[in-house]
């Protein structure tokens, strides 16, 4: 029997391949140098591309943090500072999205994708950083 779409939890997993895309999709837009020009490389596309990386590297970071036992307590901690700067970056990214917009003159559709694209990303590490502490919170409680 399948879950009805509404009803499905969101994993950590499908978070960091939220993330992964978001990074792959960045970096293969802000590469095409027409549209993002060498004047602004310094000052606003390495920014744009080190925001979707740390998304990616952060929430990457966050998973390969096991967390089992009370004795995991400094895991747990790192694993939810990791989730909240990937958080953070999220946000940063559909700030600097937002200013590229008019500097490199981008279509509305594709602002709108790679805005939604970061949303989801941010929504997806946001729920997995809840469940965590839902889950985690008896282990460490005690």
């Amino acid at each position: 029997m399948s879950v009805p779409v509404n009803q499905r939890s969101h994993g950590k997993l499908e978070a960091c391949v939220k993330a992964h895309e978001l990074a792959v999709y960045t970096l293969r837009i802000t590469k095409n140098k027409k549209i993002f020009t060498a004047e602004y490389q310094e000052c606003l596309t390495d920014h744009i591309i080190s925001a979707a990386l740390n998304i990616y590297m952060f929430s990457k970071a966050a998973n390969d943090l096991t967390v089992r036992t009370p004795q995991d307590r400094d895991n747990f901690d790192e694993r939810c500072r990791l989730q909240k700067l990937a958080i953070i970056e999220c946000g940063n990214l559909m700030s600097l999205i937002l200013l590229a917009k008019p500097i490199f003159h981008l279509s509305s559709k594709r602002v709108k994708y790679w805005h939604t694209m970061t949303k989801e990303a941010r929504c997806l590490i946001k729920a997995w950083s809840d469940s965590d502490k839902k889950r985690f919170a008896p282990l460490f409680d005690a």
